[in-house]
Order: structure tokens, then C-alpha cells, then sequence
């Protein structure tokens, strides 16, 4: 054997247990890309499907409501276990299961076998499709369309469930939320409920075999962390202590609505603007109030609701009767250009005017909505630039009550006097 030949011999020996490797280690991720191994294990991991299709979804008009709409569905019958319910909303047929029309979410709840969802906001008598999906990390799957047309007016909201009064309120001037004198003081009984309040109930949402508050509806329940709530905005009804604190200076904290510093607005925005006075009790005094909790949703479709618990506040929320909103365009040099709003509470009713309202956490509010988008510049003003927002306290209210609330303390804003507070925000363009 020549040199040539050895050196090609020698290769081949080392070349072939190398070869035997290589293809052994190929067909090993082949069958491993397949699902297959040896000796009962596997290095691979199958990607989780998406799960089945809810069941038994359906839209039926809520009892006691209108223009609304409660929808119940069932988990799927097979696939995945979903981590999540998601609701679309359209009032164009086919066209509801889309990111556009996207209404709620709402989280799973380990063995429970049916839910169901209060549609209440912002429907219209006219013909409405809800879509409801069941979603997990593998993906989406959605329900057939359901049609329903609420029952109602030509527009705007339920009429028959407000939010509960879930934190104690004072009425300062012995006035309720709509301008009537209160007469009555808070109790449980029914039969003495004094509704000159403004507050839930309503006569007319309250079964007449009810005696007593709280009226925890079972049809209103939603299981969360193995704790049943009664949620906020349905037929269950329930009311934290009041008082009227007419002939007693209340002296309160003002709070501006944190959106006004934190977010971005700009001259296309909705701007929420909100303010509530809050006061802290006498030492040894307390008043009643129910614990809420944030059930699913987040800013306009939150839901909240209460387990029904009571509790002893030392604060409470005042609403004073005399209060005014005015809302100014500032140039450079801080004087007013323009007035978007000055009124005040009552001098106008609906969207568009100052109101006193029950907060879907069960507080109380002053709010208004600014649409800088809908505002009627002169040519020489741009949205754009410093608006300044002042809330006051004076006798101009319809009801011309003296003054009975006094401002010691600002949040968010800046305190010009006792009776008056302003807050600056910055409006890009």
C-alpha cells in the first residue's frame, strides 16, 4: 500500500463514526420537530391553541332598564382554557368583531359556569350587535353576531340605574343633588326614604316587597377572587350615610381630577374635568359607608361593585349648592382671550353644563366635559396654550343659598381664597 492509499484508509476511518454522528443528530431533531424522542421525553413544546367558542350567548333587554342590554354567555364546550371574555359592539351588522368596536374586558373566574355583562352606556333605540370572544395567550375566538334592539329614547343612557352613593355625603346648604330642600335624614327603612336627595333609590327600582336597604340583587352578581359583588349601575341598590349639614361650616379639602395635570391634552381632546370637596369628621364621629371594588373595565367602561360590607368613614364627601365653573383661554401674560364656560351648577341641564354626580366608585363629584374640538374660537385665539379652570362657591345658584362651605386646603391646584380654586393646564396643539 502506497502513502496515498494509507492517508484515504485513515480518512474514511475517521469520516465514518463522524458521518454516523452527524446523521443521528439530524434525525433526532427531525423527529423532535415532529413531536417524537426517545425513552418517553421530548425537548420540544407545542405552541397552545385558542380556545373554543363561548356557548349559549344571548342579548336580552335588562329588566327594570332602558336602553340596555344584558348579555350571558357560558365557557366554551371545548379547546383551551381562555384567560379572558372580550365584547365587541357595532351597530352595523357584520362588523361587530373588530379592535374599532371593542367594548370590555373581562377576566376568567375558575368554575364559574355562566357570566353575564350590564350593556348601559351610550346605546340607542335602534338595531345593535354584540359579539362576545374567549381569548388566551394562543389567540381568539368569537361568537357568532346577537342582535338586539334596546328599548328607549332616541338616544342617551340607562334612565333607570344611576350609581350607588357608596361614601358619605354631606349636603352643605340642606339642598339635594337636583336643587330640592332636604326634609328627611338618612335611614335604612324604605318607607322613609327622602328622595328630594337626588340619591338611589328611585321609587321605581325598588322591588315593592323591599323594605329595608341594601337590595343585593342575585341577578347583578360577579364572582371575583371567590367573593360575590353586587355591581355598580344595575337593579341592586344600596346608600351610604348622608347628612344635612345646613347651619354647620363645612370645611373641605378641594381635589382636582388628577387627568387635568397628568395626562396630554391637546385641541382635539374631551376633557374631563372634575373637582370634589371632601371633609374630615368630627374626632369620635363616623359615618357609614360600603367597601367598593373594581370588578372589570378601565375609565368609561369600568364596573364597579360593592360585597355588600358596610364600613365606618372618618371623611365624607360635601356637596355645596353654590358652586361655579368657569373655564378661560389665557395669553402670555396670563389675561383671559376667551371663555369656554362660566355657569353655575343648574344653569343648564344635560351634556354641556356643570353637574353634581354619584362616580361609578360610589363618590361624589363635581363634573363637566370640555370638547375643545366643538369650541368656537375667535380667529385670533388657538386652542393651543394655557386654559385656566376655576371653580368657586357663590350666591348666584339658582337656589341663592348663603354660603356654607369653606376651602382650607388644594390638591392638584392652587387656592385663591376660601371660597374659589384654579387649576392651569397646558393644551398642546
Amino acid at each position: 500500500m502506497n502513502a496515498l492509499n494509507w492517508i484515504a484508509r485513515g480518512l474514511a476511518q475517521i469520516l465514518a463514526p463522524l458521518a454516523a454522528c452527524v446523521t443521528a443528530t439530524l434525525l433526532s431533531l427531525a423527529l423532535a420537530a415532529c413531536g417524537g424522542g426517545s425513552s418517553g421525553t421530548t425537548t420540544s413544546s407545542t405552541a397552545l391553541a385558542a380556545p373554543g367558542v363561548p356557548t349559549s350567548f344571548a342579548v336580552v333587554g335588562t329588566t327594570g332598564g332602558t336602553l340596555s342590554a344584558t348579555l350571558s354567555w357560558s365557557p366554551p364546550a371545548d379547546g383551551t382554557q381562555p384567560t379572558s371574555y372580550e365584547i365587541y359592539r357595532s351597530t352595523t351588522s357584520g362588523t361587530a368583531f373588530s379592535s374599532d368596536n371593542h367594548l370590555s374586558s373581562i377576566p376568567v373566574v375558575a368554575g364559574q359556569s355562566s357570566y353575564s355583562f350590564i350593556d348601559n352606556a351610550g346605546l340607542s333605540a335602534v338595531d345593535t350587535y354584540w359579539v362576545v370572544s374567549a381569548k388566551n395567550a394562543g389567540g381568539e375566538t368569537p361568537s357568532a353576531e346577537v342582535s338586539y334592539k334596546p328599548v328607549g329614547p332616541a338616544s342617551g343612557g340607562d334612565t333607570s340605574f344611576g350609581n350607588n352613593l357608596s361614601t358619605p355625603l354631606i349636603f352643605a346648604d340642606g339642598y339635594g343633588l337636583g336643587g330640592l330642600p332636604i326634609s328627611g335624614i338618612w335611614g335604612i327603612d324604605v318607607a322613609s326614604v327622602d328622595y328630594n336627595t337626588g340619591l338611589r333609590p328611585l321609587a321605581e327600582t325598588l322591588p315593592s316587597t323591599q323594605s329595608t336597604l341594601p337590595y343585593l340583587s342575585s341577578t347583578d352578581t360577579y364572582l371575583l377572587d371567590g367573593v360575590t359583588y353586587y355591581k355598580q349601575g344595575t337593579a341592586s341598590t344600596w346608600q351610604a350615610q348622608w347628612a344635612n349639614g345646613a347651619g354647620t361650616v363645612q370645611h373641605v379639602v378641594a381635589t382636582w381630577g388628577d387627568n387635568l395635570s397628568s395626562q396630554k391634552l391637546t385641541s382635539t381632546s374631551t376633557i374631563r374635568v372634575e373637582i370634589a370637596l371632601n371633609e374630615t369628621l368630627p374626632a369620635g364621629t363616623t359615618m357609614s359607608g360600603y367597601n367598593m371594588k373594581s370588578l372589570y373595565g378601565t375609565q368609561l367602561d369600568e364596573v364597579q361593585g360593592t360585597d355588600g360590607t358596610p364600613y365606618d368613614s372618618t371623611t365624607a364627601a360635601v356637596f355645596a349648592a353654590n358652586a361655579h365653573l368657569r373655564i378661560d383661554k389665557l395669553d402670555g401674560s396670563g389675561n383671559v382671550v376667551y371663555t369656554a364656560y362660566n355657569s353655575a351648577l343648574w344653569g343648564g341641564d344635560g351634556p354641556g353644563n356643570l353637574a353634581g354626580e354619584v362616580t361609578v366608585s360610589g363618590g361624589f363629584t363635581y363634573g363637566y366635559v370640555l370638547q375643545m374640538k366643538n369650541l368656537s374660537l375667535p380667529s385670533d385665539v388657538t386652542a393651543a396654550g394655557t386654559w385656566r379652570i376655576t371653580f368657586s362657591l357663590d350666591k348666584t345658584s339658582p337656589v341663592e343659598t348663603s354660603n356654607n362651605t369653606q376651602i382650607d386646603s388644594v390638591t392638584n391646584g392652587v387656592l385663591d381664597s376660601s371660597t374659589q380654586t384654579h387649576i392651569d393646564i397646558n393644551v398642546a396643539a
